[in-house]
């Protein structure tokens, strides 16, 4: 894997290239702010770059579209942003310093998240990257700390068992399993959501270690310790947006 950008027109796009032994197919698509290519590795890149030449226009569009300050979906962590954390909405106040090095200030009290960015990075989208990069991390360590906590207590109650657990940036499953082996794997934005929410996420995947489907008999076992586990389930749904950046 690679990270490039791509110029068109007016905008660097950051890109990622990937490789792939086993694939036929090329897939190419806007993760956040970064355009994703998937090939395979047989392709040559100047075919690749061939047929970005090809679609511009609209890769141009899609970007402008994603970073438009309207949107209401991707973050762009300047003052006045809001960002949900622990079930609560946070206000983002980024100031400028002559450290060399981003850094997060996050006052519990205020619900403020205090960003400091350094002056000698001027790229605007240099400075999400970073910002991302370091909101990740924090998420991944929170996001840990809580399922060490929060796995254990719901495997006791329920007499369900796992195996490990791993925390990895995921935006668009709360959590997944391996029943066979017992693994748990649950995304680091859970660390973003009210503790009612992360239970019945965990409830949910230790459930799918006697259910591997979506049957009434699994949904029923998850209300059992979750009663009011649709009501959440809408939540998570209707919110789901507020993971994204």
């Amino acid at each position: 894997m690679s990270k490039l950008y791509i110029q068109i027109k007016d905008k660097q796009i950051p890109l990622i290239l990937r490789n792939y032994k086993n694939t036929r197919n090329i897939k190419m698509y806007f993760n956040g702010t970064t355009f994703n290519i998937s090939k395979p590795k047989y392709l040559s890149n100047k075919k690749v770059f061939a047929l970005l030449k090809e679609n511009e226009e609209k890769i141009y569009e899609q970007y402008l579209s994603i970073i438009s300050e309207d949107s209401d979906v991707i973050k762009h962590w300047k003052t006045g942003e809001k960002f949900l954390y622990g079930g609560e909405y946070y206000t983002i106040d980024r100031e400028y310093t002559h450290k060399k090095r981003f850094s997060i200030d996050l006052n519990k009290d205020k619900k403020l998240f205090k960003i400091f960015v350094p002056l000698i990075i001027e790229e605007e989208i240099q400075v999400k990257q970073y910002i991302d990069k370091m909101i990740k991390k924090l998420l991944q360590n929170n996001t840990c700390v809580i399922i060490q906590e929060r796995l254990p207590y719901w495997s006791n109650i329920t007499k369900i068992n796992y195996s490990s657990f791993n925390v990895r940036d995921a935006k668009t499953k709360y959590g997944s399993c391996k029943p066979d082996t017992g693994e748990l794997y649950f995304s680091s934005r859970l660390a973003m959501l009210p503790q009612a929410q992360i239970d019945a996420i965990i409830v949910h995947e230790l459930c799918h270690m006697i259910y591997r489907n979506h049957s009434n008999n699994f949904y029923g076992l998850v209300k059992e310790y979750i009663p009011n586990y649709d009501e959440i389930n809408k939540w998570l749904k209707k919110n789901a947006k507020e993971l994204m950046f």
